[in-house]
């Protein structure tokens, strides 16, 4: 029996565009579409409302975070 192939949410764009655009746009898309953990109850059940808007549903607790992620990983700039 063959496998079955997984669904990805690339899949619409078919063979344009270029593999690599289409792999980084994947990763991308899945971190937008996950569920997060809430930073007041702690369930896991954030979910993304706009863009760097947050929103709980358990709670109902709103917050500003990221465009695809609730917190955003800043790096440290050495200025010499």
């Amino acid at each position: 029996m063959p496998r079955r192939k997984v669904p990805r949410v690339d899949a619409r764009f078919k063979a344009r565009y270029g593999s690599t655009v289409r792999k980084r746009w994947n990763l991308i898309m899945l971190k937008r579409i996950r569920s997060y953990e809430c930073p007041k109850c702690k369930h896991k059940t954030v979910k993304r409302t706009a863009v760097g808007i947050w929103r709980c549903r358990k709670c109902g607790f709103t917050f500003a975070g990221g465009a695809y992620t609730p917190l955003t990983i800043t790096r440290a700039v050495q200025v010499e």
